[in-house]
């Protein structure tokens, strides 16, 4: 093995040794699932369209950012572009009063818009479905949505210095 390879697995193994067990074991578990989706990974063979729902491997993240295999909803992709803008939404609707939280109409979830993510089509492991067909956003979610991505997003005024 590569002496520069060796070195990085062994200081992060000492890292890992470090914390809880658990928490070590689940992050190799997603250094390993990481490495063989950058390596051996292909591209879904479905396709990917934009406002429909999608589950995504979203591994193991720092903090507060969302991790694990989640529903994500497709925000912008191109049939030939390699990677896709999703938000990550959660498995069970939050009913909580962050603004930049929009609890989804027709399914049990909560869009995180505050958790906008670009990430390789690689990551897309199969459509979300619903009584067989593909689940989309409604109109009224995606208006909630779409105001709330601009509040969130937009650019600030330029200071004039």
């Amino acid at each position: 093995m590569n002496t520069e390879i060796h070195n990085n697995i062994e200081k992060t193994e000492n890292i890992l040794n470090s914390i809880n067990n658990s928490d070590a074991i689940q992050f190799s578990e997603w250094t390993k699932e990481k490495a063989n989706l950058r390596y051996n990974g292909k591209f879904p063979e479905f396709p990917i369209y934009n406002n429909f729902i999608y589950w995504c491997n979203l591994g193991i993240n720092i903090g507060s950012e969302q991790n694990k295999l989640r529903p994500v909803l497709i925000l912008k992709t191109s049939k030939n572009f390699p990677i896709c803008t999703i938000l990550p939404l959660t498995t069970k609707r939050l009913e909580d009063d962050f603004w930049f939280h929009i609890d989804l109409g027709e399914i049990d979830s909560t869009v995180l818009v505050e958790q906008l993510k670009v990430v390789s089509k690689i990551r897309i492991t199969d459509p979300y479905r619903k009584k067989g067909k593909l689940v989309t956003i409604s109109e009224n979610d995606w208006k909630k949505i779409n105001l709330q991505l601009e509040s969130l997003y937009r650019l600030r005024p330029l200071k004039n210095e």
